[in-house]
């Protein structure tokens, strides 16, 4: 036998003991993914400062009153006034802003309390929301959401600035009779100002 032929037939008997054994290996290729660290947004709401004023009419209206010492009488109306510092971080992050439980008053006076209503100011003085005693709500969104309507933008983080105010007034009945509610009390129930994300 040729040396060529001979070399073919020991060629062939490799290949054939080879791919008995074994299967077909296809082409694959892998990489590595890189990693990454997943951040969380922030919500946060703080009051900065508070006051109330008189804002009878007929008075000296917007003078500032400490509530321990004001005697309120049939007509008057008092305002309290909460500045509001706001901080919504995240791409979808949208929020409402609530004022939970400031309707309610205890004691005898209450039964005079009357006209209570709500306001939510911008910074600049302008009110962008009112509402009567049930409350109100206002629509809020961080910076980065450009989710379309009139919410209001609020800034990532709590800079002790006020970014809104919120107003709260209430009105003593001027229809009183006689000397009903004379040195009488009422309290204003503990208030929440609520900063409450939700899903738009």
């Amino acid at each position: 036998m040729k040396k060529s032929t001979t070399g073919f037939i020991a060629g062939a008997a490799g290949a054939a003991l080879l791919l008995g054994g074994s299967t077909f290996a296809l082409w694959s290729d892998s990489v590595q993914a890189p990693g990454g660290e997943i951040q969380s947004g922030n919500l946060e709401v703080a009051v900065t400062g508070s006051q109330w004023n008189d804002i009878s009419a007929g008075s000296d209206t917007g003078r500032e009153i400490t509530l321990a010492d004001f005697k309120v009488v049939p007509g008057d109306t008092i305002e309290g006034s909460f500045d509001v510092d706001l901080a919504l971080q995240g791409d979808n992050l949208a929020a409402e802003l609530r004022l939970a439980g400031g309707q309610a008053f205890s004691g005898a006076l209450a039964a005079g309390l009357i006209n209570v209503s709500y306001s939510v100011e911008d910074a600049a003085g302008n009110e962008v929301l009112s509402g009567n005693s049930s409350g109100v709500n206002l629509d809020l969104v961080s910076l980065k959401n450009r989710a379309p309507g009139n919410a209001v933008a609020v800034p990532a983080s709590i800079d002790g600035t006020a970014d809104l105010t919120v107003k709260v007034a209430v009105t003593f009945n001027a229809e009183t009779k006689d000397r009903d509610l004379v040195e009488a009390a009422a309290a204003l129930e503990t208030s929440a100002i609520e900063l409450v994300q939700v899903r738009q």
